[in-house]
């Protein structure tokens, strides 16, 4: 706001060499809090960061009135887009490693997905109400997300722990649901055991809604660069068949560079980037699901049909790693659920544990 007067004013007011000199000292200010603004290694899912306050200017720039930076980078994404598909040619881990992104089909069943997706229905009205009543503070229910509109992202409970306050009870369902992806049988625990290690952390577990009308993101990566790691793997599980129009994930494989990073966070690098580059997007079935590394570039899509894009999902942090989380973004994960600092491990033992009860 202060750049914008600063440009006004200035115009009708070339000679007040006094106004002059105060706008500078504005101006200089304002681009101190953008850069300090930047600092931070971890940003909320889907929100974009940068590295020099003047990326941040000419990102705003990006925006013109008729059309978004989004919907201009999907324009540019399109000619070169298919849609993710599983290859079992390879391991799953290999793929994941290599390429940033990989679709395994059916980790839930569709009978336990559909169970999944009325507790997630339930869920998310019951937690609206409770955040808009002021009976719960919106950090125990809900995590920061880019195009709020129409668009959730909702922490979830792991067991019956009364003390993580769920606003409705886990049940079995989420259980079942884990247990299905993670226990003995699960085909998602082999990859992040091979790929994390059995004392890998859950970071976050949560269910990413988006209704009709919300808008596509922005390209973005959910962690900034680091060479020779894979810090974290997400997973994130379809309740319902998700076509074209529903805005499904937009994956861009290969993307895991410092290169890449410095590319997207300049708008004119961005653009050229994007014009040749093959992207995927996450047309998945219920029960399927796609795994990423959050350092690879992706977007959620915009939801432009009539129904509801419910996307379970977890993810998982080395235990060899700094936590990427601050007070700004803690990750989406209940906080009372991650003081628990549950391990892959812990995990599937107490999945296992909570099974034999039932």
């Amino acid at each position: 706001k202060n750049q914008r007067s600063y440009c006004t004013m200035k115009s009708s007011m070339r000679n007040n060499t006094l106004f002059t000199a105060l706008c500078s000292v504005l101006l200089s200010k304002s681009n101190a809090f953008l850069v300090q603004k930047q600092s931070a290694v971890h940003v909320a899912r889907g929100q974009s960061f940068t590295t020099t306050s003047n990326s941040i200017l000419s990102s705003a720039a990006a925006n013109d009135i008729d059309v978004s930076r989004a919907d201009k980078e999907a324009k540019f994404l399109l000619p070169n887009q298919s849609n993710l598909v599983q290859d079992a040619s390879v391991p799953f881990a290999t793929t994941l490693a290599t390429r940033g992104v990989a679709r395994v089909d059916n980790g839930l069943t569709p009978t336990t997905a559909y169970k999944l997706q009325q507790f997630i229905d339930e869920t998310l009205e019951s937690s609206l109400e409770e955040v808009n009543s002021f009976k719960i503070p919106r950090a125990f229910r809900f995590a920061n997300v880019l195009e709020k509109g129409n668009r959730w992202d909702m922490l979830l409970p792991f067991d019956d722990n009364p003390d993580e306050e769920s606003s409705s009870s886990s049940s079995s369902i989420m259980i079942e649901a884990m247990n299905e992806l993670l226990g003995e049988n699960g085909k998602i625990a082999p990859i992040l055991e091979e790929l994390l290690g059995k004392d890998a952390i859950l970071y976050e577990l949560a269910c990413m809604i988006s209704d009709p009308g919300s808008n596509r993101q922005e390209i973005h990566p959910d962690l900034v660069f680091e060479p020779n790691e894979i810090p974290l793997i997400a997973c994130f599980v379809s309740l319902q068949d998700i076509d074209s129009t529903m805005g499904p994930t937009v994956f861009i494989p290969d993307t895991i560079s410092e290169d890449h990073h410095r590319r997207i966070n300049n708008k004119d690098l961005a653009y050229q980037m994007l014009q040749n580059i093959p992207s995927s997007i996450s047309t998945l079935g219920t029960g399927d699901c796609s795994l990423y590394n959050p350092m690879m570039l992706h977007a959620g899509g915009g939801n432009e049909s009539n129904r509801r894009r419910r996307l379970f999902y977890f993810t998982f942090m080395s235990a060899g790693v700094k936590d990427p989380s601050n007070d700004f973004n803690p990750g989406s994960i209940n906080p009372i659920l991650k003081q628990r600092n549950l391990s892959l491990e812990e995990v599937q033992g107490s999945l296992k544990a909570h099974c034999q009860v039932v």
